[in-house]
C-alpha cells in the first residue's frame, strides 16, 4: 500500500471561529486523561478543556473525520515574522494508525501557503508520536523537565522526502481511510 494509499486528501470544511471552537470543545472532551496531557501538558478537567476551546483564535484548524466525526485537529496560530505555533491532537482510538502524520503533513502545507516559514509545537515529552515527526520534519526539540518545545524551519521540510514515504505498519490495519478537512480560515 503507497502512502497516498493511506494518508488522507484534504478537503475544505465551511466554518468560522464558532463553528470551530464547538469543533475543538468536542474533540477535546473526547481525548482521555492521558492525551490532554500530552496534548496541552496537563490532565486538564473537562471545565478547563472547555475553557480552552471557547477561548481558542487559530488562523487554521484541520480536521480527521471518522465515522461522521472529527477525531483528530491541527491548529495553527500565526504569530509575527514568518512564525506559528502548531497544536495537534488525536483521539486514543484513532493513535497510531496514521492520522497524526496526515495532520502534520496537511498543517505544514497549509502553514507554509499561509506565508509560516518556522513554526513550534509545544507538548508533553512522553509523546512520542509528535517527536517522531518532528525528527522526520528534522526538526529540533528542548526538553525542559516534562515538557518539549519543538522548533520546525517549514521552507526545509519541502527537501524532506522521507517524512511523507514513512507510514507505520499500523497504518496497513483494515481502518477506514480518514479523510483530512480544513475548516475554513474565515473568522466571525
Amino acid at each position: 500500500m503507497s502512502c497516498a494509499d493511506v494518508l488522507p486528501r484534504p478537503t475544505l470544511l465551511a466554518g468560522k471561529l464558532p463553528d470551530w471552537r464547538r469543533v475543538l470543545a468536542k474533540h477535546y472532551a473526547a481525548l482521555s486523561r492521558k492525551s490532554r496531557q500530552r496534548r496541552f501538558m496537563a490532565s486538564l478537567p473537562d471545565h478547563a478543556i472547555r475553557m480552552i476551546a471557547d477561548r481558542a483564535s487559530p488562523d487554521i484548524v484541520l480536521g480527521i473525520e471518522d465515522e461522521g466525526r472529527v477525531v483528530g485537529v491541527l491548529e495553527i496560530f500565526r504569530g509575527t515574522d514568518g512564525h506559528a505555533e502548531i497544536g495537534i491532537s488525536v483521539e486514543d482510538a484513532y493513535q497510531g494508525h496514521g492520522y497524526g502524520r496526515a495532520l502534520f503533513l496537511d498543517g505544514l502545507a497549509a502553514a507554509e501557503r499561509l506565508g509560516v516559514r518556522t513554526a513550534d509545537l509545544y507538548f508533553s515529552c512522553e509523546n512520542s508520536g509528535i517527536r517522531k515527526l518532528v525528527a522526520a520534519a528534522d526538526g529540533e526539540v528542548v526538553r525542559t523537565g516534562a515538557e518539549c518545545e519543538a522548533h520546525i524551519d517549514i521552507s526545509h521540510c519541502a527537501s524532506c522526502p522521507h517524512l511523507a514515504s514513512e507510514v507505520p505498519d499500523t497504518a496497513m490495519s483494515p481502518r477506514p481511510v480518514p479523510v483530512s478537512r480544513r475548516l475554513d480560515d474565515v473568522r466571525s
